[in-house]
């Protein structure tokens, strides 16, 4: 839950950002509160260009087509009976088309789905132009057809109990609430930045129908859902560039950035999974990856206010700001010994590890071998760390007080692994 608010947090910054510059301190004058809003549009596409993420270029194309309907409903464009069709079918249509879009992924703009995409986007609003003027049906000013009154009678069903105060068909609403919802779950479920930015996008979408007749706060909505579709490529930019891929915990960089925050007193840790080269060559390295996200969940979870970091391969290190090396050993030793009794279910039909820090025991013989029985197909994974702060070995600098945890880890392998050894 809590990552799912600090992946939605931005796009509703932006949302709220664009409605208070542009509706409440009125900073930009009313006329020109729309040009704002295609100007958003405009720099979301060009993020998405710079970044390579053009699965927002749909869910912006149908902004724009919003924008501009809305916007030849408020000139007095599609008044009386036009609008009442093409303003609730574009409402009750959108939802569907919203998620079509966020299913399309980075196929590129050019590939066969956004085009069939695109395709279908525009006969769906050809069909309504044509239903809105009465061509399909033969109606008449006055004497709605066929198709005119199955989307009246689609608008004003009323599928919920009780009317939200929203100028939209209730169908329409409760299909954009259950979109919003998916995306969301997607969200967290898929570590997605992007899924929760279109769910807030789309709210926002709908939010600029709900003000088809009022310019401007229709114009500073699409501008921040605009926005809101953007602010995920920063948040993804962000975690390429200072977390792991694999494992979720920050990488080196930020680990040498953090490193020089660090005051006078403070203890650094270096940890190594035991035997990972055979394990990995045992079972395959899906295996073993699998295997380095365990431990990493495992490191994240530190307790004596470490922060872990992956290191590079099987290597990981741990911060301990205001910590003596005396006083991380006992959070470290509990963190390996949570790693060692955590256990690891190996699904492979490949021989038995090498015995070790990755051992497979199965009843009584795993036992016979002088290691906790385990449930039958698990392994062991174990973790050896070495610990130092300042002074030690005569280090001065945090990089210094690295290569003596690196040295006290090495110390901790050759005295027989799975143990926390201090510089």
């Amino acid at each position: 839950m809590i990552r799912l608010l600090s992946f939605a947090a931005a796009p509703l910054a932006m949302l709220a950002l664009a409605w208070g510059v542009l509706v409440w301190s009125r900073v930009v004058p009313a006329q020109a509160v729309g040009w704002s809003a295609w100007g958003a549009m405009l720099a979301a596409l060009l993020a998405c260009w710079r970044f390579r993420r053009t699965r927002v270029v749909l869910p912006l194309g149908l902004l724009a087509l919003t924008l501009w309907v809305c916007g030849l409903f408020g000139s007095g464009g599609p008044a009386g009976g036009l609008g009442r069709v093409v303003v609730p079918a574009l409402a009750l249509l959108l939802p569907l088309n919203w998620l079509a879009a966020s299913l399309a992924g980075d196929r590129g703009v050019l590939g066969r789905v956004p085009l069939t995409l695109a395709f279908l986007v525009s006969l769906q609003a050809l069909v309504v132009l044509l239903v809105a003027t009465g061509v399909l049906d033969g109606s008449t000013p006055g004497r709605p057809g066929a198709l005119q009154a199955l989307v009246r009678d689609a608008a004003l069903w009323s599928p919920l109990p009780r009317a939200l105060p929203v100028r939209l068909p209730q169908l329409a609403q409760l299909g954009a609430a259950v979109v919003a919802a998916w995306l969301l779950l997607r969200a967290a479920r898929r570590d997605s930045p992007m899924d929760a930015g279109l769910a807030v996008a789309l709210a926002g979408t709908m939010g600029v129908l709900h003000f088809a007749d009022f310019d401007p706060r229709a114009g500073a909505l699409a501008a921040g859902a605009a926005l809101a579709c953007a602010a995920p490529l920063a948040q993804d930019s962000y975690r390429m560039a200072f977390l792991d891929e694999l494992t979720r915990l920050p990488g080196r960089r930020p680990l040498l950035a953090d490193m020089q925050t660090l005051g006078g007193r403070y203890a650094i840790a270096m940890g190594d999974v035991d035997h990972f080269k055979k394990f990995n060559d045992t079972y395959g390295h899906d295996i073993g990856d699998e295997v380095l996200r365990m431990v990493a969940a495992q490191l994240g979870r530190v307790g004596g206010g470490g922060r872990a970091y992956r290191y590079g391969g099987e290597e990981f290190a741990i911060l301990f700001p205001r910590r003596e090396p005396a006083e991380a050993l006992e959070h470290l030793d509990a963190v390996r010994e949570a790693i060692a009794g955590a256990g690891f279910v190996v699904r492979s039909d490949k021989p038995a590890p090498p015995p070790g820090g990755a051992e497979r025991r199965k009843g009584r013989a795993g036992a016979a071998r002088g290691g906790r029985a385990k449930a039958p197909g698990t392994v062991t994974v174990t973790i050896s760390l070495g610990v130092a702060g300042p002074g030690s070995g005569g280090a001065a600098t945090p990089a210094e007080v690295l290569k003596q945890a690196d040295k006290a880890l090495y110390k901790a392998k050759k005295n027989g692994r799975n143990r926390v050894e201090k510089a």
